[in-house]
């Protein structure tokens, strides 16, 4: 296993990851049918019991190697693929004419941001590929960034369109619950384009994890307690969960950019 993966740093991250999957596949198995709140597949499709027992079984199966490090390179490749095939499902025309299901997906708040959270899913676990195959984790690890980053944005944008929503959501004791939501929006769009374009690329990675552990802790923590039998703040507590795993991988994975670069020395002449 390169170094790289085997970090302090990258094994948090894969840990975190990996115990955001068990959370979610026991609420597959749990519930044993697919629901708007769990962000790795779309609701209405066909057999959904079966869907929804076989990804608890890939979620608990792939979540307990991960957490063992044992075989690493081949499950978070399957996984990565697997994840980004179902993110795909939400936008095929389940239902009606393509333009309908399109708009369905990307126009929806709620259905947009389960796509883009089983996005993220996808990309943590092509970058955490990446990070295991060292020199030939480029294939992986590039569009692991993109699509990681391509979902920050997007998210950011989410802020703006929906303020007034999301302020409900910050605690009461914290003042300025507008001003929190704009200042988050500018803070993914920013570490998003600095992921993908790999520019302070660490510093953005460092950033979405606090930014990540403090809303769970402050925002999804006090959610779960007070709704212990609520699904959809357990679901959203374990996607948190998942994006800081992810953000401290991408820390990992970082380009290194920001290190300025070293001066050469002139020989001396007299």
């Amino acid at each position: 296993m390169p170094n790289s993966v085997s970090s302090p740093l990258a094994t948090l991250g894969r840990v975190l990851y990996a115990l955001s999957l068990l959370g979610i596949g026991v609420q597959y198995a749990l519930y044993g049918q697919l629901r708007r709140a769990l962000p790795l597949c779309p609701t209405g499709l066909p057999h959904h019991h079966v869907l929804a027992y076989a990804l608890a079984a890939v979620c608990i199966g792939s979540s307990l190697l991960l957490l063992v490090s044992w075989q690493t390179l081949s499950v978070s490749l399957i996984l990565g693929l697997l994840l980004l095939a179902s993110s795909a499902l939400y936008l095929w025309p389940l239902q009606g004419n393509l333009n309908d299901t399109l708009g369905y997906a990307l126009n929806n708040a709620n259905d947009r941001t389960v796509f883009l959270e089983c996005l993220c899913f996808a990309a943590t676990a092509l970058i955490l590929h990446g990070l295991s195959a060292g020199a030939r984790g480029r294939y992986t690890l590039m569009p692991g960034r993109i699509l990681f980053a391509f979902a920050m944005v997007l998210f950011g944008l989410q802020h703006f369109l929906y303020v007034h929503y999301l302020a409900t959501l910050v605690p009461r004791w914290i003042h300025g619950h507008h001003l929190w939501v704009i200042l988050t929006g500018f803070a993914l769009i920013a570490a998003g384009i600095s992921i993908a374009t790999t520019i302070e690329d660490r510093y953005a990675a460092y950033g979405l994890f606090l930014l990540f552990g403090g809303w769970l802790i402050l925002l999804h923590a006090p959610r779960i307690f007070h709704h212990l039998h609520s699904g959809e703040e357990w679901s959203s507590g374990f996607v948190a969960l998942g994006l800081c795993g992810a953000s401290l991988l991408l820390a990992t994975a970082s380009g290194g950019t920001s290190k300025p670069a070293k001066r050469k020395e002139r020989p001396w002449r007299p």
